[in-house]
């Protein structure tokens, strides 16, 4: 049973929270070989399976535990780990080999785990991965990092961000072209804060301190070598094997750059430097936001050209975990809520109903998977993304709605849910799983209606101001509760 999503306003977006459902259900393969447990497909038919497009689908699958298998794509994955720790970007479920040579995607397992064991509070996979997540770990701090403590994705490919202008899209010798990536060291950074975090909980001290102390020397590196004063903005270096050579930047704003605001990386002045990039309408504040190039760059298509300013699901889920991580959950919201107005502005368009990899940047359509060529936009079916894509595409409709448009915050190793009440109407959750048992949460405009399987602490804010905070026993609370 997947919970039932309330918001009386919105019911275009309750729309596309039902059709990512069907979409994502409808989806799920079971593989030809021994050993794979049955998995949700991001691309139907294909045998592929693709490891951060898998980690982006814990995020919102987590929510309908027992309609899609929500961890079975990890450890399909875990399984065909090689013994020196490497896990490819993609392999051929036919075959078990690497599709794509020894490229990596994303190194995103160990924060699907945190935030899978911080929703349901099932903490008993976590000590047979967390081996799993830390040879994963070492093996890109030995291979993929330079001398400087740099990080470096084989080519743009890699990175996920396909044709954007960051490096060579296939390097030649898988080297990486001599750019290095702020995304993946954010990436590495979040994933040792990530096992940190499991560490702590299974009691290992030595492990917890070791990922600690390795967090403080990524976000250092990312400080030192990715930040550029003079414009405010994170980006790629060319860098092999300088430690010296601190700000050879490579000239393009892309999405990569807000990575280090998920990883916590940030200070103050980095994220109000950050937030102006992405509210500036001249940069990535498009029509439906967020473009994945910025839009005064001389690459960026309208049209979204795949990356060069296309808008893809995980980047604005991205983009909206680190706001709410920067304190900003407000902004948080107003990209998911335009996020979502784009989604259904596209799904109510005729030619073009369905979820879709990713959306044009200025026109409400799906995204080109390479330059426009029409002067007036018009598009094809040869040149747009693909349909019913969930896949990522049901982070909006789901992830989104939940947790930035209504603001629910679910923690349960510390049996807390945080709502940042900041929605108009009749709205909230019915059914949803939380460590354990099921709970629902109701706001009308007079009281919050709250029914619980398991005891919990509720802790309402608005407009970032703690308004109520108390324990909750099993059963129906009605609380009365005035927003003003």
């Amino acid at each position: 049973m997947v919970p039932k999503i309330v918001c009386d306003a919105q019911p275009d977006w309750l729309r596309l929270t039902e059709l990512a459902w069907r979409i994502a259900a409808a989806q799920v393969e079971q593989p030809p070989l021994p050993g794979w447990k049955p998995q949700m497909c991001c691309m139907p038919g294909t045998g592929i399976i693709w490891m951060w497009d898998s980690c982006f689908m814990t995020l919102f699958a987590r929510y309908g535990a027992g309609v899609v298998p929500v961890m079975n794509n990890l450890d399909n994955l875990y399984r065909l780990q090689r013994d020196d720790g490497l896990i490819g970007m993609a392999y051929e479920t036919g075959s078990e080999q690497l599709a794509y040579g020894e490229r990596i995607n994303p190194p995103l397992l160990a924060w699907a785990e945190v935030n899978y064991w911080r929703l349901t509070g099932d903490d008993s996979r976590l000590s047979q991965v967390m081996p799993k997540l830390v040879r994963f770990f070492d093996w890109i701090k030995t291979n993929r990092r330079r001398p400087s403590g740099l990080y470096w994705f084989e080519d743009s490919g890699s990175s996920g961000m396909d044709n954007s202008p960051r490096s060579g899209y296939f390097a030649e010798k898988l080297n990486g072209s001599d750019v290095c990536h702020v995304d993946l060291a954010a990436q590495q950074a979040l994933a040792a804060e990530c096992i940190a975090t499991l560490a702590r909980h299974l009691g290992d001290v030595a492990l917890a301190a070791r990922f600690e102390q390795e967090y403080r020397e990524i976000a250092t590196v990312v400080q030192l070598y990715h930040w550029n004063k003079a414009t405010g903005f994170f980006y790629d270096v060319f860098n092999r094997d300088d430690p010296a050579a601190r700000h050879n930047h490579l000239n393009h704003k892309t999405v990569a750059g807000f990575w280090p605001l998920v990883a916590g990386i940030c200070t103050a002045d980095q994220v109000a430097a950050l937030i102006k990039h992405l509210l500036n309408p001249a940069e990535f504040w498009t029509r439906h936001p967020v473009a994945s190039l910025s839009k005064d760059d001389p690459n960026f298509d309208p049209g979204g050209g795949y990356w060069l300013g296309g808008v893809w699901p995980p980047m604005n889920y991205m983009i909206a975990k680190g706001l709410q991580r920067s304190g900003r959950a407000d902004l948080a919201r107003r990209v998911a809520v335009a996020h979502l107005a784009g989604m259904a502005a596209v799904h109510q368009s005729p030619p073009y109903t369905g979820i879709w990899e990713a959306y044009a940047p200025d026109f409400l359509q799906p995204a080109t998977k390479k330059l426009l060529i029409s002067q007036d936009g018009s598009l094809n079916s040869e040149t747009i993304v693909r349909d019913d894509f969930v896949g990522w595409g049901g982070l909006g409709p789901i992830a989104m709605l939940l947790e930035d448009v209504l603001g629910f915050d679910f923690d349960a190793p510390r049996r807390r849910i945080t709502w940042h009440l900041q929605t108009d109407g009749r709205h909230g959750v019915e059914g949803v799983r939380f460590n354990g048992g099921l709970v629902s949460l109701l706001a009308t405009e007079a009281e919050l209606v709250v029914t619980t399987e398991t005891a919990l602490s509720l802790a309402v804010l608005v407009n970032g101001t703690l308004r109520l905070e108390q324990q909750l026993s099993p059963g129906m609370h009605r609380l009365p509760f005035a927003r003003s």
